[in-house]
């Protein structure tokens, strides 16, 4: 072998075993990480028509962590009247970059976010009527020029 390629096969080997080390997808396990997989929301989400189908562990939830979930996104509707659209170009930017970073279409769509939000409030609130718990008024609720905290104002029980 000639001493003249021996760079070049070092530099060829660097590079392949570079490659070899980066496999794509692997992750070493970890406890932490087996931790985070176990709390992710399973099932649930939205199905073609636009409805919210609940996930287990928002099926599990009791009156009072509904009632709080619930008052929470009322609130964050009732705000989002004050957000500004995206201009294009941060929209064109989010969208070519989604596939390096990942992450959601969230904010892009204004109307879109808010039919979504109040899809899952129905189905929230739904749930409450389903246990028996106080419901919402939600047309009340989200009623422009409405600042009252929201409260469960329709039948079932207080507590539970």
């Amino acid at each position: 072998m000639s001493p003249r390629r021996v760079p070049h096969l070092c530099l060829i080997a660097v590079l392949l075993s570079g490659c070899a080390a980066a496999a794509p997808g692997y992750v070493p396990p970890d406890s932490q990480s087996a931790r985070l997989r176990a709390a992710a929301p399973r099932g649930g989400g939205f199905e073609a028509t636009g409805a919210y189908v609940l996930s287990e562990q928002e099926q599990k939830l009791d009156c009072k962590g509904l009632t709080g979930g619930i008052t929470v996104k009322i609130l964050q509707l009732r705000e989002a009247g004050n957000r500004t659209a995206p201009t294009a170009a941060a929209k064109v930017t989010a969208d070519a970059m989604r596939p390096f970073r990942g992450g959601t279409s969230y904010a892009q769509d204004l109307a879109e976010d808010a039919r979504r939000d109040r899809a899952r409030l129905e189905a929230l609130n739904a749930r409450l009527v389903e246990k028996g718990c106080k419901s919402f008024d939600l047309e009340a609720a989200l009623k422009p020029g409405n600042t009252e905290v929201p409260r469960p104002t329709i039948g079932g029980r207080t507590k539970g």
